[in-house]
């Protein structure tokens, strides 16, 4: 059985396509906006021939990924932990399904995951800290490609399908629908700063830069993306940084009343890296902004 990949195309992939996905690694390093060379001091952290992508950090010293891996001669997605401080990487999962894309619980401790079951079937689900499954979320939304939680509660989806929605949901209501609060939107899910802001990308006449509102339950375009970008990630100092795929560019963001305003332009931001000089697909960036992970292909 190959699993279903749905990491950057725009639509569900079928199932022997997995192996197609690109090899890459994940590298670690320090951000600061305000020095010269903005991210530095790069440590790599994986080294597989195999897609290593999905970086979030827990905290303050853990680096959640997913890994593709073969077990059992079926080729599946594990979820990977980096400790920082002592450097070791560690299979959390293990497991016969497939997990991707971890994300802290936004109460308690343990993580949530987009799991796919033996159907193939994209679910939401907890998991301990440990890796072990706790409960199937949402059974009414499927298939979920990612997450970000809202309120310890509710959360925004990212559900695929003709086009991609983003779905607000409420874990207390499981076998109810989600909201759909937009359409035709990418990947990247996340807060602003500690806000009622939650940020994510649409492609609806054009590359925007969007924002919802959990309070208001509004939405307002908040500037263009960069050409060709597909992902972003959010600092708590209000800086954006996406990537084209081959370059990162950063852009200040601030809130002002009921609206998110951009300040100055996207600028360029040159990695001093020579593993990464072929193109780098997806950051993430700590919660305190200190430190920054970069996902380059091979």
């Amino acid at each position: 059985m190959k699993i279903h990949f749905i990491f950057v195309l725009v639509s569900l992939l079928s199932i022997n396509s997995a192996q197609a996905q690109e090899g890459s690694d994940i590298y670690v390093g320090k951000l600061n906006f305000w020095d010269k060379q903005a991210v530095s001091d790069l440590i790599q952290v994986t080294n597989s021939a195999d897609y290593t992508n999905q970086p979030y950090f827990f905290g303050h010293d853990k680096l959640y990924f997913t890994q593709a891996v073969t077990r059992d001669e079926v080729d599946q997605t594990d979820i990977f932990v980096y400790d920082i401080m002592s450097k070791k990487v560690t299979n959390v999962t293990q497991s016969s399904e497939s997990e991707y894309s971890p994300t802290p619980l936004a109460k308690g401790v343990g993580m949530s995951v987009i799991r796919v079951n033996s159907e193939g079937k994209q679910e939401l689900w907890s998991l301990s800290a440990k890796g072990k499954p706790i409960k199937h979320l949402v059974p009414a939304v499927e298939p979920v490609g990612y997450q970000v939680w809202l309120n310890e509660n509710e959360l925004l989806l990212f559900v695929l399908g003709e086009p991609h929605t983003l779905q607000r949901v409420d874990i207390e209501n499981e076998n109810v629908e989600g909201i759909v609060i937009d359409s035709m939107i990418g990947a990247s899910l996340y807060q602003f700063e500690n806000s009622d802001w939650f940020l994510y990308s649409q492609t609806e006449n054009g590359n925007k830069l969007k924002a919802y509102n959990r309070r208001t339950n509004k939405t307002l375009v908040v500037t263009d993306m960069p050409e060709g970008s597909q992902y972003f990630s959010v600092s708590a100092t209000g800086h954006i940084i996406a990537s084209d795929g081959t370059s990162l560019y950063q852009r200040k963001l601030v809130a002002k009343g009921e609206r998110l305003e951009a300040q100055e332009s996207w600028k360029l931001m040159p990695i001093l890296n020579e593993k990464c000089q072929s193109g780098i697909s997806r950051t993430s960036i700590s919660h305190h902004g200190g430190m920054i992970a970069l996902v380059c292909p091979h």
